[in-house]
């Protein structure tokens, strides 16, 4: 046993290393509340979509041109009711914080 001294040395200098790096852990760390601010776009860049009466008077656009646009015009005017509604859902949010 030749190096025993030698172990006995390194285990107590990596005790002694741990220790003090570790010492820094102890002191208390101070938290900060953070926020989330909503940046919202002008309440005039989004409208909702207009769907327009379509009426038809070849029998070729009736049955297929006609249905695809209304579809088309649904799905946009849902997706503008949506983000409005999500608008004006954070605006009294943000209302109720500030009074």
């Amino acid at each position: 046993m030749k190096y025993g001294n030698s172990n006995k040395a390194w285990r107590t200098l990596i005790a002694l290393f741990l220790m003090m790096s570790l010492s820094a852990c102890a002191n208390r760390i101070e938290t900060t509340a953070t926020t989330v601010i909503v940046k919202l776009p002008p309440a005039g860049l989004i409208v909702s979509c207009y769907k327009p009466p379509v009426i038809g008077t070849w029998p070729e656009v009736v049955t297929e041109d006609i249905p695809k646009l209304k579809a088309a015009l649904s799905e946009c005017s849902q997706q503008s009711e949506d983000y409005l509604l999500w608008r004006a859902e954070h605006e009294s949010i943000e209302r109720a914080n500030n009074d």
